[in-house]
């Protein structure tokens, strides 16, 4: 399990890291029991002794390495509970999937909201590209400082990124869906278009019909 611990450390920020570092210690620590399989997917209770309250249920789809908890923690904290890190343990699971990596707590989410601090600035003329880079560090590192006293501000920023990104992708895709409609609807006024078309025929060829022409 100790390479999900340095995949951890390498992916989580310092503040994350550290909360799931208790998970991890949790993990090794706790207990299991196999409840029964349904099909590939697999049910355990996962618990450690002495604590009340910590036995929970966890599911696990063999096909996909899904992997759910009765803890709810993933889906309220967004990162995997022991009760999780254990099963896939189980099941030789050595990193963490990436579908449980939550963006927001990523080392890489906070070089982004970086990145976004910087370009601000120089929109501001604050830092120029000619700016010394040691100075612009200096004021940056400073910049760091100001954000840790209030890590909430910067969570916040990164939430709403997400949530734009979110809206902009329903948008897309709610175009698109509203897109193939349209191209449906056209292909059923077509096809009733073509359904009542009527053949008409030559007057003087109709009223032969059943006649005996002679020349």
């Amino acid at each position: 399990m100790s390479a999900i611990l340095k995949q951890a450390a390498n992916v989580y920020t310092i503040t994350l890291f550290r909360d799931f570092e208790e998970e991890f210690k949790l993990s090794v620590a706790s207990s299991t029991m196999f409840k029964g399989s349904v099909g590939r997917t697999v049910f355990f209770e996962v618990w450690i002794e002495g604590i009340t309250g910590s036995r929970q249920e966890v599911q696990y789809k063999m096909e996909d390495s899904t992997v759910t908890c009765t803890c709810k923690n993933f889906e309220e904290s967004g990162w995997l509970c022991f009760h999780c890190l254990r099963i896939l343990h189980l099941h030789s699971i050595n990193t963490i999937p990436d579908r449980y990596i939550t963006t927001r707590w990523t080392r890489y989410a906070k070089k982004q909201i970086w990145e976004r601090v910087d370009t601000i600035k120089r929109e501001k003329g604050e830092i120029n590209n000619f700016t010394g880079w040691r100075l612009h560090m200096i004021r940056r590192k400073f910049t760091e400082e100001k954000f840790k006293t209030n890590n909430k501000a910067l969570d916040e920023i990164i939430k709403k990124e997400e949530e734009r990104k979110a809206k902009e992708e329903a948008a897309k895709i709610a175009e698109q869906e509203k897109a193939k409609a349209e191209a449906q609807r056209q292909t059923q006024d077509e096809e009733s278009t073509n359904s009542e078309i009527t053949i008409v025929l030559d007057p003087d060829r109709a009223n032969t019909k059943g006649k005996i022409l002679t020349i």
